[in-house]
Protein backbone atom coordinates (compact mmCIF):
# COMPACT_ATOMS: atom_id res chain seq x y z
CA UNK A 1 0.00 0.00 0.00
CA UNK A 2 0.86 3.65 -0.86
CA UNK A 3 1.49 5.69 1.58
CA UNK A 4 -1.12 8.92 1.77
CA UNK A 5 0.77 11.63 0.65
CA UNK A 6 3.48 9.77 -2.02
CA UNK A 7 1.76 10.00 -5.18
CA UNK A 8 3.37 8.09 -8.08
CA UNK A 9 2.89 8.89 -12.14
CA UNK A 10 1.61 6.04 -14.27
CA UNK A 11 3.65 5.28 -16.88
CA UNK A 12 2.66 3.69 -19.48
CA UNK A 13 4.88 1.14 -21.34
CA UNK A 14 3.14 2.62 -25.21
CA UNK A 15 5.93 4.00 -27.18
CA UNK A 16 4.72 7.50 -27.94
CA UNK A 17 5.56 8.51 -31.67
CA UNK A 18 5.45 11.74 -33.11
CA UNK A 19 2.95 13.52 -34.83
CA UNK A 20 2.34 12.64 -38.03
CA UNK A 21 3.52 14.96 -41.00
CA UNK A 22 0.67 17.20 -42.78
CA UNK A 23 0.82 15.95 -46.21
CA UNK A 24 3.18 18.52 -48.21
CA UNK A 25 2.03 21.15 -50.23
CA UNK A 26 0.41 20.95 -53.29
CA UNK A 27 2.59 21.94 -56.69
CA UNK A 28 2.49 25.58 -57.87
CA UNK A 29 1.94 23.92 -60.88
CA UNK A 30 -1.06 21.80 -59.63
CA UNK A 31 -2.27 25.38 -58.14
CA UNK A 32 -2.18 27.44 -61.38
CA UNK A 33 -3.78 24.23 -62.87
CA UNK A 34 -6.56 24.13 -60.57
CA UNK A 35 -7.11 28.01 -60.38
CA UNK A 36 -6.97 28.45 -64.29
CA UNK A 37 -9.46 25.21 -65.00
CA UNK A 38 -12.19 26.79 -62.18
CA UNK A 39 -11.87 30.30 -63.65
CA UNK A 40 -12.26 28.80 -67.09
CA UNK A 41 -15.33 26.69 -66.00
CA UNK A 42 -16.40 30.23 -64.79
CA UNK A 43 -16.02 32.19 -67.91
CA UNK A 44 -17.28 29.41 -69.78
CA UNK A 45 -20.44 29.54 -67.84
CA UNK A 46 -20.61 33.62 -68.43
CA UNK A 47 -20.53 32.94 -71.93
CA UNK A 48 -23.28 30.68 -72.45
CA UNK A 49 -22.00 27.36 -72.39
CA UNK A 50 -23.61 24.37 -71.03
CA UNK A 51 -20.28 22.22 -69.32
CA UNK A 52 -20.57 18.50 -70.20
CA UNK A 53 -17.61 17.13 -68.69
CA UNK A 54 -14.02 18.11 -66.49
CA UNK A 55 -11.51 15.89 -67.28
CA UNK A 56 -12.94 13.53 -69.35
CA UNK A 57 -10.10 10.55 -69.99
CA UNK A 58 -10.06 7.91 -72.12
CA UNK A 59 -6.67 5.50 -72.73
CA UNK A 60 -5.73 8.71 -75.58
CA UNK A 61 -5.77 11.25 -72.63
CA UNK A 62 -7.76 13.73 -71.30
CA UNK A 63 -10.07 16.76 -72.13
CA UNK A 64 -9.73 19.70 -69.61
CA UNK A 65 -13.48 20.59 -70.30
CA UNK A 66 -16.39 18.77 -72.88
CA UNK A 67 -19.23 21.84 -73.18
CA UNK A 68 -21.97 23.02 -75.63
CA UNK A 69 -22.21 26.00 -76.98
CA UNK A 70 -25.29 26.05 -78.49
CA UNK A 71 -25.47 23.04 -80.78
CA UNK A 72 -21.77 22.57 -80.97
CA UNK A 73 -19.90 20.20 -78.72
CA UNK A 74 -16.29 21.87 -78.14
CA UNK A 75 -13.44 20.37 -76.37
CA UNK A 76 -11.92 23.11 -74.43
CA UNK A 77 -7.86 23.10 -73.70
CA UNK A 78 -7.01 25.07 -70.72
CA UNK A 79 -3.59 26.69 -70.25
CA UNK A 80 -3.15 28.57 -67.09
CA UNK A 81 0.11 30.43 -66.37
CA UNK A 82 1.49 33.25 -63.45
CA UNK A 83 3.32 35.19 -66.04
CA UNK A 84 4.68 34.91 -69.46
CA UNK A 85 8.69 34.34 -68.99
CA UNK A 86 7.70 31.34 -71.47
CA UNK A 87 5.32 32.68 -73.54
CA UNK A 88 1.95 33.04 -73.49
CA UNK A 89 -0.10 30.55 -72.30
CA UNK A 90 -2.25 29.31 -75.45
CA UNK A 91 1.23 29.39 -77.38
CA UNK A 92 2.00 25.78 -75.65
CA UNK A 93 -0.94 24.38 -77.84
CA UNK A 94 1.81 23.05 -80.14
CA UNK A 95 1.19 21.06 -83.55
CA UNK A 96 1.57 17.73 -81.58
CA UNK A 97 -0.69 18.38 -79.16
CA UNK A 98 -3.24 20.11 -81.97
CA UNK A 99 -3.03 16.49 -82.98
CA UNK A 100 -3.88 14.95 -79.59
CA UNK A 101 -6.86 16.94 -79.40
CA UNK A 102 -8.10 15.98 -82.79
CA UNK A 103 -8.12 11.91 -81.83
CA UNK A 104 -9.22 13.27 -78.32
CA UNK A 105 -12.47 14.93 -79.38
CA UNK A 106 -13.06 11.76 -82.34
CA UNK A 107 -12.83 9.78 -79.22
CA UNK A 108 -15.11 11.27 -77.09
CA UNK A 109 -17.85 12.11 -79.97
CA UNK A 110 -17.16 8.10 -80.58
CA UNK A 111 -17.80 7.14 -77.13
CA UNK A 112 -20.97 9.43 -76.76
CA UNK A 113 -22.45 9.00 -79.77
CA UNK A 114 -22.47 13.08 -80.94
CA UNK A 115 -20.41 11.99 -84.31
CA UNK A 116 -22.89 13.59 -86.36
CA UNK A 117 -22.95 17.03 -83.90
CA UNK A 118 -21.27 19.97 -85.07
CA UNK A 119 -17.72 20.25 -82.96
CA UNK A 120 -14.98 22.67 -82.70
CA UNK A 121 -11.80 22.69 -80.24
CA UNK A 122 -11.10 25.75 -78.28
CA UNK A 123 -8.24 27.13 -76.73
CA UNK A 124 -8.96 29.36 -73.18
CA UNK A 125 -5.00 30.80 -72.17
CA UNK A 126 -5.23 32.50 -68.59
CA UNK A 127 -2.91 34.49 -66.73
CA UNK A 128 -2.79 34.53 -62.76
CA UNK A 129 -1.32 37.19 -60.46
CA UNK A 130 -0.01 36.02 -57.25
CA UNK A 131 -3.06 35.38 -55.51
CA UNK A 132 -4.21 33.23 -58.38
CA UNK A 133 -6.53 35.73 -59.89
CA UNK A 134 -7.01 36.12 -63.57
CA UNK A 135 -5.36 39.10 -64.85
CA UNK A 136 -5.79 38.18 -68.58
CA UNK A 137 -7.87 35.96 -70.74
CA UNK A 138 -7.62 34.75 -74.54
CA UNK A 139 -10.78 32.61 -75.90
CA UNK A 140 -9.49 31.23 -79.11
CA UNK A 141 -12.56 29.74 -80.61
CA UNK A 142 -11.92 26.90 -83.08
CA UNK A 143 -8.12 27.32 -82.77
CA UNK A 144 -7.60 24.07 -83.77
CA UNK A 145 -8.21 23.16 -87.27
CA UNK A 146 -8.78 20.17 -89.20
CA UNK A 147 -5.69 18.10 -90.58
Amino acid sequence: MRASGSRRARTSNRIRHAPEALPPARPLKDRVGAAGEAAALAYLREQGFRILHRDWRSRIGQADIVAEDGDTLVLIEVKARRGTGFGLPEEAVDGRKQQKLRVLLETYRAATKRQRQPCRIDVLGLILDADMKVTRTEHIRNAVGEE
